[in-house]
C-alpha cells in the first residue's frame, strides 16, 4: 500500500485522472451538443448516460493511451532503467506499482464522470433497469486495457514523442470506428466494417431508449479488451525480443476470437430492452415502463382529447406512447384506433391536448410542399376542436405559408353545414402525407 501510495504521487495516474475528468465533463458541459436534449439526454436516463460515455471514450480512450505511454518511458526518461534491470527484483512487482496506480486513475475518472451524471439522473429516472450496468463496466475494462497498452508501447519505444504520437493514432482509429462504419451517413461511410468499429469502445449514440447493446457483444468487447490489457502488461514487464513477442499473443488470440463474433451490421450491436418498452396504463392512456414517471402529468390532458375526439365518427380510444426514436415514427403502422404520440415532441411538450387532437406529426419528413399542407391540416384540425384557428401548441412560430394554407382549409371546414364538419374532420385528421 505505501508503493502504491509513492506512485499515485509521482507517477501519472491523477495528473491523467483529473485531464480526464476535465476533458470529459467540459464536453458535456461547456459545449452543445446532442447530449444535452430531449429524454437522452446523459442525465436523464441511464442507458443514456452510459451510452454518452462510451461516445466520449472517442476522446478518452486517446489521453488513456497517451498517458500510459508517457508513464511507461519514465525509467528511461529517468536513465535509470539499466539499473533497475540489474537488480534481483522481478520486472513484475516493480511494475504492479504503477500499473495498479494508473489503473486506479483512469477508472475512477471514468467512475466520477459516470456519478456527476448518475446524482442527476436518480432525479431524472423513475426507471433503473439492467441493460446499462454491462455498457458501463466494459467502458472500464476498454480504459484499463487503453492505459496498460500504452505503458507497454511506452516501454518498448521510450521516446518522446511516442505518447503523443500514440494518443494520435489512437484518436484516428476512435474517429473512424465513429463515423467510418456502414450506415453512418458520413463522407467516410464504409470505409472500415462494424468488426474493426467494435474493436474501439466507441459507441455512436442511438436516440431509441428501447433498446440496449446486445449480450454477445459486450461479452466478445470484453474478451478484446481483456486480452489487449494482458498484452499491455506482458510488454511492459517482459524482457527480451522473445518475450516481448510472446507478450503479443494473447491480445492476436482474443482478436482471431472476437473478429468472426463481432456483427457485421449495425442490426446485430442492438437488442430491443422489453422491460422499458413494457406498457403501464391509466384507464386509456399508455406509457412505457421507462416514462411511467410522465404518466400522472399526462393523463389529464390526453384523457380530455380523447373525450373531443369522440365527436368524430371512427375516433380513436386509445393514447399510447411511440416506444421507438422519434425519427422514425413515420414507419408506425397507422391506427384508427390509437394515438400515437412520443415525449420528445416539442408540440406534444408544449399542450398535449391539442398534439393528440391534431394527430401524428410526420410533415417534417416530407419536403416543403408536402409538409406545409400537413402542418396546415393538423393546425386546422385541433382548432376545430376550440372553436378558433391557431397553431397547435402555445409557443409554436408558424410559417406564413402555412398560416395561409389553414387560413383557406378553415374557411372551407367552417363552410360546410354542422353536420358535416366531423366528418370532414376525421377525413383530414387521417390523411398521412406521402412523401
Amino acid at each position: 500500500m505505501r508503493a502504491l501510495g509513492i506512485e499515485l504521487r509521482r507517477s501519472a495516474a491523477l495528473w491523467a485522472g483529473l485531464l480526464i475528468v476535465l476533458v470529459g465533463l467540459g464536453f458535456f458541459y461547456a459545449l452543445p451538443g446532442p447530449w444535452g436534449k430531449g429524454s437522452d439526454a446523459w442525465t436523464e436516463e441511464w442507458f443514456s448516460l452510459a451510452m454518452w460515455q462510451r461516445w466520449l471514450l472517442n476522446l478518452l480512450w486517446p489521453l488513456a493511451v497517451g498517458a500510459g505511454a508517457w508513464q511507461g518511458r519514465r525509467d528511461r526518461r529517468s536513465k535509470m532503467d539499466e539499473l533497475l534491470s540489474a537488480t534481483p527484483r522481478p520486472a513484475f512487482q516493480r511494475a504492479l506499482p504503477p500499473v495498479v496506480a494508473m489503473c486506479a486513475g483512469v477508472t475512477a475518472a471514468y467512475l466520477v464522470i459516470f456519478f456527476v451524471g448518475a446524482v442527476q439522473v436518480i432525479g431524472n429516472a423513475s426507471y433503473v433497469g439492467v441493460g446499462w450496468v454491462p455498457v458501463m463496466l466494459v467502458g472500464i475494462l476498454s480504459m484499463i486495457a487503453a492505459v496498460l497498452a500504452g505503458m507497454g508501447v511506452g516501454r518498448i519505444f521510450p521516446f518522446l514523442l511516442t505518447a503523443p504520437i500514440a494518443a494520435v493514432l489512437t484518436m484516428a482509429a476512435t474517429t473512424v470506428a465513429l463515423v467510418g462504419a456502414p450506415g453512418t451517413g458520413s463522407v467516410v461511410e464504409g470505409t472500415v466494417s462494424w468488426q474493426f468499429a467494435l474493436l474501439t469502445p466507441v459507441f455512436d449514440f442511438q436516440d431509441d431508449l428501447f433498446v440496449t447493446v446486445s449480450t454477445p457483444v459486450n461479452l466478445v468487447q470484453a474478451l478484446w479488451f481483456a486480452g489487449l490489457t494482458i498484452t499491455g502488461f506482458g510488454l511492459l514487464t517482459l524482457v527480451g525480443r522473445k518475450a516481448r513477442l510472446l507478450a503479443l499473443l494473447p491480445a492476436l488470440a482474443a482478436l482471431a476470437i472476437t473478429l468472426p463474433l463481432l456483427p457485421s451490421s449495425a442490426a446485430g450491436i442492438l437488442t430491443p430492452d422489453t422491460s422499458a418498452a413494457a406498457l403501464v396504463c391509466e384507464d386509456r392512456v399508455c406509457v412505457s415502463r421507462l416514462h411511467q414517471d410522465h404518466l400522472p402529468e399526462i393523463a389529464g390532458p390526453v384523457r380530455q382529447a380523447l373525450t373531443q375526439l369522440a365527436k368524430l365518427p371512427g375516433a380513436p380510444t386509445v393514447v399510447q406512447e411511440a416506444r421507438m426514436s422519434q425519427f422514425t415514427m413515420d414507419t408506425l403502422p397507422p391506427s384508427a384506433d390509437i394515438v400515437f404520440f412520443h415525449f420528445d415532441d416539442y408540440e406534444f411538450q408544449l399542450n398535449p391536448r391539442r398534439t393528440i387532437l391534431a394527430g401524428p406529426d410526420l410533415h417534417r419528413y416530407c419536403d416543403w410542399e408536402i409538409g406545409k399542407h400537413a402542418a396546415a391540416r393538423r393546425m386546422v384540425v385541433a382548432s376545430w376542436f376550440d372553436g378558433e384557428l391557431r397553431p397547435v401548441a402555445s409557443r409554436n412560430t408558424t410559417n406564413r405559408d402555412v398560416e395561409t394554407e389553414a387560413k383557406r382549409m378553415w374557411q372551407e371546414l367552417r363552410a360546410l353545414p354542422v353536420d358535416q364538419q366531423p366528418a370532414k374532420v376525421a377525413e383530414l385528421r387521417a390523411q398521412s402525407p406521402e412523401c
